[in-house]
C-alpha cells in the first residue's frame, strides 16, 4: 500500500477471503480512515510524513496543516525530540482551534529501525483518554482527601487523649476529695478546701467545653453551606471595641494596645465570624507572650482592602513550624506546657476564607509574631 510515497506492505492470511470488490489496500485504508485513533508516522526528526484523517475529526487539525511539519510545531505539548524508548507512552493536553474543546491524548510511540539499527521512522498512535484521565484525577483527589481525613482523625484522637486526660483526672480527683471532705466535715478549713476543688472542676469543665466548641466550630467552618450574614460595620471602631472588651475581661492585668487610622471606613463583612477570628488571634497574642511587652492590634487601609495586624512580643514560631501552623491539631514545638488544642488557627484560616480574606504571618523565634488579616473593603 502507498501512503504519501511510502510503501507499507500488507500481509493478510492466505486463507482469509476478501469482500467482493475490495483489495487488501482498500480494506487497510478503510480501517485507517474509520479508526478513532490518530495514526502518525514521522521521520527521525519528528517531521510528519503521514497522519490519519481522524485528527481532523477529533482535534480539528487539517492533515495538510500537519504534513511536512514537526509535530511539536502544531501540538504545543508534543515532545520536540525523538522518543528513544520503544512503546513509550505520554499524555498531552490539546485544545481544539475552533470549538476550544479540551482533550487529553495519549500517544504511544514505536521507533522503526533500519538494517544497521538506526531509527528510520517513528510510528505513533494517539487515543482520546480524556474521560480516563479525568476519572483518575478525581480518584486521586478523593484518595488524597481520604488520606488527609485519616490523618486528621489520627491527630484528633492523639489530641483528645492528651487534652481530655488531664481535666478529667482533675475533675475525678476533686470530686472524690469533695466527697471525703463532706463525709469528714469536722475541720474549720473544710469549706475553703471544698470551694478550691469546686473551682478546679469548673475550670477544667470550662476547658473541656472550649475544646468541644473548637471541634464543632472547625467542622462548621469547613462546610460549604455555612451561612454568611454580611452587613456594613465601621471596621476601626469595631476592632477597637473588641480590644476594649478583651481588656476588660482580662481585668486589665495586661493591656492589648490598639492603633487605628484617623478616618474610619465601613466594610461589608460577617461581624460574628470576624469577632471569632480576631478574639482567637488576640488571645493567642496574650497567651504566648507572658512577661513580654503588651500585644498590639493595628489597622491600615490599603486600596480596596483592610489589613488588620495582631502583633505580640512573645515566643515566636520556629521557622520549620510556620508552614504548618494553620493546620488542624498542629502546635509549634516551643509552646511547652501552654495549653491548647491546635485548632484555633485552623479555624481562623477557614473563617477568613469564608469572608473572602487572606491570612499570613511573620514570626521570629524569641522575638514575637505578627498575624495579618486582609479583608475586602467592599
Amino acid at each position: 500500500m502507498n501512503i504519501n510515497n511510502r510503501i507499507i506492505e500488507t500481509d493478510f492470511p492466505h486463507n482469509s477471503k476478501l469482500p467482493s470488490g475490495f483489495s487488501e489496500e482498500d480494506i487497510l485504508q478503510l480501517f485507517i480512515d474509520e479508526a478513532e485513533e490518530i495514526l502518525l508516522l514521522t521521520n527521525p526528526s519528528m517531521e510528519v510524513e503521514y497522519v490519519s484523517e481522524s485528527i481532523e475529526r477529533l482535534l480539528e487539525i487539517k492533515v495538510s496543516d500537519l504534513t511536512g511539519k514537526k509535530v511539536n510545531d502544531v501540538l504545543d505539548h508534543f515532545p520536540s525530540l525523538p522518543l528513544m524508548k520503544p512503546n513509550q507512552k505520554m499524555v498531552i493536553p490539546v485544545t481544539t482551534p475552533l470549538s476550544k474543546r479540551k482533550f487529553l491524548i495519549e500517544f504511544q510511540f514505536k521507533p522503526l529501525f533500519d538494517n544497521i539499527g538506526r531509527v528510520k521512522a517513528i510510528f505513533a498512535i494517539g487515543r482520546d483518554v480524556t474521560d480516563r484521565e479525568n476519572s483518575l484525577k478525581k480518584f486521586k483527589e478523593t484518595a488524597f482527601k481520604e488520606k488527609e481525613l485519616n490523618q486528621l482523625k489520627s491527630r484528633f484522637v492523639s489530641m483528645a487523649s492528651h487534652e481530655f486526660r488531664t481535666p478529667l483526672a482533675t475533675i475525678q480527683s476533686s470530686a472524690m476529695l469533695i466527697e471525703m471532705l463532706l463525709n469528714k466535715s469536722d475541720g474549720p478549713d473544710t469549706k475553703e478546701r471544698i470551694l478550691n476543688h469546686v473551682g478546679k472542676i469548673l475550670n477544667q469543665t470550662s476547658r473541656l467545653t472550649d475544646i468541644t466548641s473548637d471541634v464543632l466550630l472547625l467542622e462548621k467552618s469547613i462546610q460549604p453551606d455555612l451561612k454568611i450574614q454580611l452587613k456594613k460595620i465601621p471596621i476601626a471602631q469595631f476592632v477597637n471595641d473588641l480590644v476594649k472588651t478583651i481588656n476588660m475581661e482580662n481585668f486589665e492585668r495586661r493591656i492589648v494596645k490598639f492603633f487605628g487610622p484617623e478616618t474610619d471606613k465601613n466594610i461589608l463583612t460577617d461581624s460574628s465570624l470576624l469577632v471569632h477570628i480576631l478574639r482567637n488571634l488576640i488571645l493567642n497574642a496574650l497567651k504566648y507572650s507572658e512577661g513580654a511587652l503588651d500585644p498590639e492590634v493595628h489597622i491600615q487601609f490599603r486600596g480596596s482592602f483592610t489589613e488588620i495586624m495582631v502583633k505580640d512580643y512573645g515566643l515566636g514560631i520556629p521557622k520549620e513550624d510556620q508552614e504548618h501552623i494553620f493546620g488542624s491539631f498542629y502546635r509549634a514545638k516551643n509552646v511547652g506546657n501552654i495549653k491548647g488544642t491546635g485548632l484555633g488557627l485552623n479555624i481562623v484560616k477557614e473563617l477568613t476564607k469564608k469572608l473572602n480574606g487572606e491570612i499570613w504571618l511573620n514570626s521570629k523565634l524569641g522575638i514575637g509574631s505578627e498575624f495579618f488579616i486582609s479583608l475586602p473593603s467592599k
